[in-house]
């Protein structure tokens, strides 16, 4: 399965059966690449017998990994495969966590997915001419536009005229051209305003000529102009490079992706004043058995090689037998995976933190729906 977002990872944790999870640095090294495809072979084939995975679970991933990433840079990929079928493919660009991670159990080991993109933002990129723009509507989970929309305006008297021989009929040409692009950047404005409006877009990201941007900014809805980036750059015409664009996305989508963080872990430090918050683990695990965790923040690399039981329906996760309130038992299985697993299974939204950014001794902790109240 290519080009999973977010949104399906409830779907796949409520899926039965045992999954091999491989998270492997898949950039090319132009040096020698046969050797290098060689060496990743033996390598996950071996990582992935010793952790009990089935040989044909072992076959698909050596395959998938093999194949030429198609993007430059650093880039990993993530597979995820039960009884031989291929449930995640997905390529991850950014320097990779680490050369391999694998896993074989009940319960998918995603949280580099997590790390790597937190969630499927949705974001527009307009690039924009006289003559019209083209419209095009992404999510972090698609190598490809989900959406594109082309806007063609009237292209009579788009240039104005530099002749000298009359002129007020050219100062009357000349308004007219302008009149032309103001109602051409309208059009492109109504559209962009409405691909914002039913995407739920969080970045507009507008290029191209730089009288055509002008004249669209000043179109656009105050909704539309609240998510607003421009990039001095024209990337319209043939040939023109996409690097600064690039470049320029990037950073915007790292910007929000931080302030989400940000603002999670402000809402855990206020909260614990009221009782909207948890910083212990076993504490954060009974606030998802009962669905009160509305965000989850965990630091995996604190969790060491502690478990919990993955249960096969609510309440999802439990420290002991006891708790499972009579679900079935899937298995136990890394604290944080079972945590995660929980967490997006009751609604909850996902941060991954390093141990420096909780409160001391803290491993996973929880912003909370509801307050818990003390013990009276």
């Amino acid at each position: 399965m290519a080009d999973f977002g977010n949104e399906g990872l409830s779907e796949l944790y409520r899926r039965a059966g045992n999954t091999s999870t491989v998270y492997a640095d898949v950039t090319q090294d132009t040096s020698d690449p046969r050797r290098t495809g060689t060496i990743r072979q033996r390598t996950v084939r071996e990582a992935l017998m010793d952790a009990g995975a089935p040989e044909a679970d072992a076959a698909v991933i050596v395959d998938l990994l093999e194949e030429p990433p198609g993007v430059g840079g650093s880039v990993s990929r993530l597979l995820v495969v039960r009884g031989g079928a291929v449930e995640v493919n997905e390529l991850l660009p950014g320097e990779p966590l680490g050369e391999l991670i694998v896993n074989y159990g009940p319960v998918p080991a995603l949280i580099p997915l997590l790390i790597q993109r937190p969630r499927d933002l949705c974001y527009v990129v307009a690039e924009v001419g006289r003559d019209g723009g083209e419209i095009r509507q992404f999510r972090l989970s698609r190598s490809q536009p989900v959406a594109h929309r082309a806007v063609q305006g009237d292209t009579e008297f788009l240039t104005k005229t530099q002749s000298e021989d009359d002129f007020l009929a050219n100062g009357r040409y000349q308004h007219h051209t302008e009149e032309v692009w103001k109602r051409n950047e309208g059009l492109v404005a109504e559209a962009i305003d409405e691909v914002v409006r039913d995407s739920g877009a969080e970045l507009l990201v507008v290029t191209g000529d730089v009288r055509a941007r002008q004249l669209l900014i000043d179109a656009l809805s105050p909704a539309s102009l609240k998510i607003l980036t421009v990039v001095p750059t024209n990337t319209r015409p043939g040939g023109a490079t996409t690097d600064e664009l690039d470049a320029d996305l990037h950073r915007h989508i790292a910007s929000i992706l931080a302030a989400d963080e940000y603002d999670a872990l402000t809402r855990l430090e206020t909260g614990r004043n009221d009782g909207l918050s948890e910083i212990d683990q076993a504490a954060v695990t009974r606030g998802l058995q009962q669905s009160q965790v509305d965000v989850l923040i965990i630091a995996p690399g604190t969790m060491g090689d502690s478990t919990l039981i993955a249960l096969d329906r609510g309440p999802w996760v439990a420290a002991s037998s006891e708790d499972a309130l009579g679900a079935g038992e899937l298995g136990a299985v890394p604290a944080a995976d079972a945590l995660v697993r929980a967490a997006i299974l009751t609604d909850a939204r996902v941060v991954v933190a390093s141990p420096s950014e909780l409160p001391a001794g803290a491993s996973a902790c929880a912003i909370l729906r509801w307050p818990t109240l003390p013990a009276s």
